[in-house]
């Protein structure tokens, strides 16, 4: 398994921001891990990390989230992750290594330039997201960004957003793993990667909820957006170049 090291530190790394947003762990690690893995596996190996990972979080933010919100959410999400699935498994290395990160920077960019009016909230709009969240989540293990743009417009506090982002992703996390598996697209060569990457994972997020307890955050731009920005803009750009080059 080639650059451990490294991903022991992105994982670290990106768990730190998931443990105290509630979101951004997927997007980072598979920003990082993708410069020094194919994406067919970061992408499964971000999957079975991050859903464990939410695990430590639910019982402390369950209470907190917005469950109407989450099952419109849940409902929008079953026509998108089929679709995002197929990507995965049809579309080859390089290409998706590009659209993935170029993905990600177009949503960081959104995220920078959100509009500060809040709207209110509609179950259509709401279903509509899910599917949109469900289709990333399969095809790049990213459906938490979306999700922030939409969630970021309405009247929802932090505490409340950040409950309802880890209680959908980790829903959406699950059926993608259990479409992961029926379809045969994760063999054993993920297994060692993932349970290794447990270590750094389970300690960043217990690092990130310990912040969170002690500062809630007022914004998740300032955080996880710059992180976002610099993996997404690196990985586009080596990605881009494998793809020209081949």
């Amino acid at each position: 398994m080639p650059h451990f090291e490294i991903a022991c530190v992105i994982v670290f790394l990106a768990s730190i921001v998931r443990g105290y947003t509630g979101f951004g762990f997927a997007a980072i690690a598979i920003s990082g891990l993708n410069l020094i893995w194919p994406a067919q596996m970061s992408v499964p190996v971000t999957l079975f990390i991050d859903v464990i990972s939410a695990v430590r979080l639910l019982p402390s933010v369950r209470r907190h989230a917005d469950m109407t919100m989450v099952k419109n959410l849940s409902l929008g999400a079953v026509a998108g992750i089929p679709i995002g699935l197929s990507m995965l498994l049809f579309i080859p290395d390089q290409p998706l290594k590009v659209l993935i990160s170029g993905l990600i920077l177009l949503m960081a960019v959104g995220l920078f330039f959100s509009p500060s009016f809040k709207i209110k909230e509609r179950a259509a709009y709401t279903r509509i997201v899910g599917g949109i969240s469900g289709g990333f989540t399969a095809a790049a293990s990213v459906g938490g960004l979306p999700l922030i743009c939409y969630l970021m417009s309405t009247a929802q506090n932090a505490l409340v957003q950040r409950a309802t982002v880890v209680v959908f992703l980790a829903c959406t996390d699950i059926v993608s793993i259990a479409l992961l598996l029926l379809s045969d697209a994760v063999d054993l060569s993920i297994w060692k990667p993932v349970l290794l990457l447990l270590i750094p994972a389970v300690a960043g997020v217990q690092c990130g909820h310990w912040c969170f307890t002690r500062r809630p955050p007022k914004t998740y731009r300032t955080i996880a957006l710059p992180i976002l920005t610099l993996l997404s803009v690196v990985t586009l750009f080596y990605s881009s170049q494998q793809l020209l080059t081949s």
